[in-house]
């Protein structure tokens, strides 16, 4: 029988991984976003590279952009500045020249110039960068004209030229043709950071309560972190929106793939996943038929709000949303329930108290060391390679996955035999080591609670394995360890993957001290998934 749990318990956490990556939860755009025309006009625009330092070829992009606009019915402007130059178009409701309020869709069609890289100078051919982006918005248009009759807001397009060389024509635009930024009330920026990937809402404008219901409720396949926003302050990049959001409300999305498909001559045509460009499709196209033609959006300002939510997507459970005031409780409700476990465990004589201190101590203190030993060996890599460090930005690493790989593997496998060896000499000791573990976690979480405001990474496995806990302390309920486990692989997994791709390998050790403890959370829930004390 206990063999039996045990396949049972590893079953799911592999169940747990393929969801996590999105196995069963991406899928093809449907009838309202053709996938394959936005692949089309994908093809044309990554024929050859077309930077700033690719004038004719950029100039080629860009006149196509304006034929394909003019082709779907818009009346395209080019804005030039100096030796750069945006395309424009704005589609009205039918009869009327002006609306109150406007969607605007953003995308640059520059490439990346060209870049150093260990196998020299490269050009990238910006099929995803940002080829992703003005394939989406052509292909949103086409799909929202079919039902134009019905529209009650305006809709405008702008592909800025020189994005990739200081946001030249974003700020060109800002500066010299402000007008037409007139009565926006929604922007939407379409990116790309490598090629391959769910299309994460990875930044909103401040103040995104209204904006995150609104996406929330329209999107299919939401999947976003609030978090990212303050991770992508702190991130060495930036977009045409980075001068939109102080401006107009809105929302930036990107594919987050690692740096070796990005800004070099592997961003071309032969290496774009049309499932990514999919997700793009499925969420945005049901958003933009919903502002087009909702009558309350016609007030410019209905999605300002002073109040920020918290809200992430795990992967096959879906997306949850909490005002900053239910957030807080949710934090409150479990630090309760720990304190309520914990008291629980320490009066039936299950645990020692000081047992649990000196668990939660000696976790951290092995949490640090193995995060430095990560940080150390990622350096190392670099060193070899002759490829510059980076706590955030590390690029050029051919091999990193399979350092990651085997220090993960090779973390989870020295703990597992560490686990079974004390379980073995003492029956109390997974309850006092999983107790320490949510000290610890409920505490970091207080910290990045008070300064970032969101720890869900953390909170949601804790809430999770608390609830096992309790309920393990009545006969025959330590089957709820398994379903408590399933929201631990997920959160962990999803979680991990996107800010080990968003960071790089210079966040090895970061990494790390998170796979250890969801490693210590996992391997508890499928012991006392295992075994019933009677």
């Amino acid at each position: 029988m206990r063999k039996l749990k045990l396949v049972t318990a590893l079953l799911l956490i592999i169940l747990a991984f393929f969801m996590a990556a999105g196995t069963f939860t991406f899928r093809r755009a449907g009838n309202d976003f053709s996938t394959e025309k936005a692949v089309q006009d994908l093809k044309v625009i990554s024929l050859e590279p077309h930077s700033v330092l690719h004038p004719e070829e950029r100039n080629q992009v860009r006149n196509y952009l304006y034929g394909r606009l003019e082709e779907i019915g818009g009346t395209p402007e080019i804005l030039r500045y100096d030796t750069i130059a945006n395309v424009y178009c704005k589609f009205e409701p039918p009869g009327r020249d002006t609306s109150c309020s406007y969607l605007l869709l953003v995308a640059h069609l520059d490439s990346r110039f060209p870049e150093q890289t260990p196998q020299g100078i490269v050009c990238s051919y910006g099929a995803a960068d940002d080829g992703y982006g003005l394939a989406v918005i052509l292909e949103l248009v086409r799909g929202a004209l079919e039902y134009a009759e019905d529209w009650c807001q305006g809709l405008k397009i702008l592909f800025t030229d020189s994005e990739e060389r200081n946001l030249d024509g974003i700020r060109c635009a800002l500066e010299r043709d402000n007008a037409l930024f007139d009565n926006v009330g929604l922007a939407v920026n379409v990116e790309a950071r490598g090629v391959k990937g769910p299309a994460l809402l990875f930044e909103t404008s401040s103040g995104n309560a209204a904006l995150m219901d609104f996406y929330t409720e329209y999107a299919r396949y939401p999947y976003t972190y609030s978090l990212t926003s303050a991770v992508y302050d702190i991130m060495p990049n930036y977009t045409d929106f980075t001068l939109l959001k102080p401006l107009f409300p809105g929302y930036n999305f990107s594919v987050i793939d690692n740096l070796h498909y990005y800004h070099n001559d592997r961003d071309n045509f032969s290496n774009i996943h049309p499932e990514s460009i999919a997700h793009y499709g499925v969420q945005l196209a049901p958003m933009v038929k919903e502002y087009l033609t909702g009558n309350q959006y016609s007030d410019p300002d209905y999605f300002r709000s002073r109040e920020n939510k918290v809200v992430f997507t795990i992967p096959g459970l879906g997306t949850f949303s909490f005002s900053r005031a239910g957030y807080c409780l949710l934090n409150a409700v479990t630090l309760a329930l720990f304190v309520l476990t914990l008291t629980l465990y320490v009066v039936t004589g299950r645990i020692k108290l000081r047992k649990v201190f000196y668990n939660s101590l000696t976790i951290l203190g092995c949490g640090v060391l193995i995060a430095a030993v990560a940080t150390g060996l990622a350096y190392a890599a670099t060193r070899i390679s002759g490829v510059p460090f980076s706590f955030v930005s590390t690029k050029f690493l051919s091999w990193d996955w399979i350092l990651t790989l085997v220090v993960i593997g090779l973390t989870v496998c020295l703990y597992i035999w560490f686990f079974t060896s004390r379980v073995r000499r003492s029956e109390s000791f997974v309850f006092e080591h999983v107790l320490g573990l949510l000290l610890l976690i409920l505490a970091v979480s207080a910290v990045l609670l008070v300064t970032v405001g969101e720890n869900f990474f953390l909170l949601l496995p804790a809430l999770c394995a608390i609830a096992a806990l309790l309920l393990h302390m009545f006969v025959y309920m330590n089957v709820m360890s398994l379903p408590a486990l399933l929201p631990v692989v997920l959160t962990g997994a999803s979680f991990l993957y996107n800010l080990y791709t968003a960071l790089t390998v210079g966040s090895l050790g970061i990494i790390m001290f998170l796979v250890y403890l969801y490693a210590i959370m996992a391997a508890s829930l499928v012991r006392c998934f295992m075994y019933q004390r009677r």
